[in-house]
């Protein structure tokens, strides 16, 4: 069920970073964007620091992406690595979503990488310079879909502001 955060003083059940990844092509990345959908690879995800191995990443994005499906919550996309964009999104995964699988343009390769993706709903664009913060004092963490403890509040306050 979407939350309304204007009127309802429940915090979101889960607050989650989804971030853009490098494996697929620009066009797929901008074409997620678009789409406003974020997920992983099939196989293992990519994750942004070293100290998590690749199939660490992947089991640590799934079980973020089926609690965002079972109880749903609100997502932080900051689009570092998809081109033409100069901000992100933020939007509300409603509870009892499905995990959708889709085809997106492989980087290096020719063909096509299958992405397990998570659609957003009430979304709303984000930029560095907007005032909310999120770019600033949000720490995204080291896995491709990362839960957010400290900065939960920034990213729920960020949300309200822009509803």
């Amino acid at each position: 069920m979407l939350e309304d955060p204007r009127t309802d003083p429940v915090s979101f059940a889960n607050v989650m970073v989804g971030l853009d990844k490098a494996g697929i092509s620009d066009d797929a990345r901008l074409e997620m964007y678009k789409q406003r959908r974020f997920g992983i690879d099939w196989g293992v995800g990519a994750s942004v620091s070293t100290a998590a191995s690749p199939e660490d990443d992947w089991e640590t994005s799934m079980d973020n992406m089926y609690d965002l499906c079972r109880d749903g919550g609100l997502v932080f996309i900051p689009a570092t690595n998809t081109p033409k964009i100069e901000g992100g999104l933020l939007g509300q995964v409603p509870a009892h979503s499905d995990i959708e699988l889709r085809d997106y343009e492989a980087r290096k390769a020719s063909g096509e990488k299958t992405m397990k993706t998570l659609q957003l709903r009430r979304v709303r664009e984000v930029h560095p310079n907007d005032g909310t913060g999120v770019f600033d004092e949000v720490n995204w963490g080291q896995y491709t879909v990362h839960g957010l403890d400290t900065h939960r509040d920034k990213v729920v306050d960020a949300y309200k502001q822009l509803y």
